[in-house]
């Protein structure tokens, strides 16, 4: 092809997409030798950075070969962890040894709710109590709010 050239260091290189123009030939610039060393280390230096972008291309293509299949690899290993373990078949002794704790915790779950139980018999036994003795408070307030005495500004209600 027209425009694929390789580097002359590099043989496996990608091809070069950059299409060179062809120097124009002029009667001053094949007398003059000063030019013509110019244009010989110009047409290295674009030799030097056409090179360059071979390189450049193919470790970008490198780079994202490289990047797609750790991503997928992070993927993969991340759902991997996620997953629940399997479901084991549970040998005979340790299913009645599972089958005696799920009933040690089902006893200890009643035993909780008896005592609740009783905890909240004893609190509703003892409400009338509790009643007579904020009616007495109550009495206790309305006898000295009947008194008219003078109390400190602190202990007065705010409106």
């Amino acid at each position: 092809m027209a425009g694929d050239s390789l580097a002359p260091s590099q043989t496996g290189a990608t091809p070069n997409r950059l299409k060179r123009k062809a120097p124009a030939s002029s009667p001053v610039a094949s007398s003059s030798t000063s030019l013509g060393a110019d244009e010989a280390a110009g047409e290295e230096d674009i030799e030097e950075l056409e090179r360059e972008v071979a390189d450049l291309g193919r470790r970008i293509l490198e780079r994202r070969r490289d990047a797609a299949v750790r991503y997928t690899k992070a993927v993969a290993t991340r759902l991997l962890g996620l997953r629940p373990p399997a479901c084991v078949e549970i040998p005979s002794e340790a299913q009645a040894a599972a089958e005696t704790l799920h009933v040690e915790a089902e006893q200890n779950r009643i035993e909780k709710v008896k005592t609740l139980k009783l905890k909240t018999e004893a609190n509703i036994a003892a409400l009338p109590k509790v009643v007579e003795q904020i009616k007495e408070c109550v009495a206790r307030m309305d006898k000295l709010e009947r008194l008219n005495l003078s109390t400190h500004p602190v202990y007065e209600r705010k409106p």
